[in-house]
């Protein structure tokens, strides 16, 4: 028995040390969640932060500290923060724009840790990347580089974009230890490649579980996965996810399953919105997720949120889920 422990260790301490380029401890003091065990559940919201629209960012980024305030004051305070196209640099106006949302809630009163890990762009004139921001302590946060693919934004004009995940493992106070895992898969490509990343995070995350094999944590995955449920050809990628173990937050809590079409509605749809200016005329569809899996875990709501006017804050709308805790 004692071999077979040691063996387990040696494994785990091989698999760290090779996540170790893209590890980093957080040291400074943190906010924490003192409230988060005693109320019973987790609220996480994820949004795409829309990088390319500069005009408009801090009236956006403001709508977003309004909400997370007014949540606050509520006393259904917002813990997690899962941002995509966090953008800085020269040519966007600002340093990070997840720091500038960090600042604006400090501002209110509201602590959040941070963590941001690059994807794209030029350090120094334009970058775009995920950020984590966290009302409970971030022990340490961890990233991988999705399969590198050349998307088609504009009219037959490939570009190569790098996609990310990027894991942070937090604390809550006489509770434990989550893993929030926080990614952004590729848009203009085709289905087998976004499938293909998939299947790269999912690895990421079963060698990262299984490098901490001593606590078997709760996991929470969202992020903007492009998957949209209405096209059959995508349905594989977000049918992988389901069959690792985790469990749709937002179909779950509605009772729908692409939750964005004639049949079941539109209450679920989260990009290009009816109404939102920042979309144009694009098809809407739900392609932003909250997964969670874990022993005990159970989905007490989840909602679309900054989806009518004039609360929008990106072409995507956010998606809050409330998170019981065994």
């Amino acid at each position: 028995m004692k071999h077979f422990i040691k063996t387990k260790f040696v494994v785990s301490f091989i698999a760290l040390l090779v996540l170790l380029a893209n590890f980093s401890l957080a040291w400074s003091w943190q906010a924490q969640c003192t409230d988060v065990t005693a109320r019973g559940y987790l609220n996480v919201l994820t949004i795409n932060l829309l990088f390319s629209e500069v005009k408009d960012r801090e009236i956006r980024l403001e709508n977003i500290t309004n909400f997370i305030a007014g949540q606050a004051e509520k006393g259904d305070p917002v813990d997690i923060i899962l941002l995509q196209e966090v953008v800085g640099g020269p040519l966007s106006g600002t340093i990070n724009s997840s720091l500038d949302l960090k600042r604006l809630l400090a501002k209110k009163g509201m602590k959040y840790n941070l963590s941001y890990r690059l994807a794209n762009g030029l350090p120094g004139i334009l970058t775009v990347g995920n950020a984590i921001l966290s009302r409970c302590r971030i022990i340490f946060t961890i990233s991988k580089t999705l399969p590198f693919v050349s998307e088609e934004p504009f009219e037959g004009f490939e570009i190569p974009l790098k996609r990310k995940v990027m894991m942070s493992r937090i604390k809550i106070p006489n509770f434990g230890k989550i893993n929030i895992y926080n990614t952004h898969l590729c848009a203009f490509c085709d289905p087998t490649e976004r499938l293909q990343q998939t299947q790269v995070l999912l690895d990421f995350i079963r060698t990262v579980e299984k490098s901490i094999w001593w606590d078997e944590n709760p996991v929470i995955l969202g992020g903007d996965f492009n998957i949209n449920l209405n096209i059959t050809e995508e349905r594989e990628a977000y049918d992988q996810i389901v069959d690792f173990g985790f469990i749709d937050t937002y179909s779950t809590a509605n009772g729908c399953y692409s939750c964005c079409s004639d049949e079941e509605g539109y209450l679920g749809c989260t990009y290009a919105v009816l109404g939102n200016p920042y979309s144009g005329e694009e098809e809407f569809k739900r392609i932003d997720y909250i997964f969670v899996k874990g022993e005990g875990l159970d989905i007490a709501d989840s909602i679309v949120v900054f989806n009518t006017d004039p609360d929008w804050v990106s072409d995507h709308s956010g998606v809050l889920s409330k998170i019981s805790l065994p």
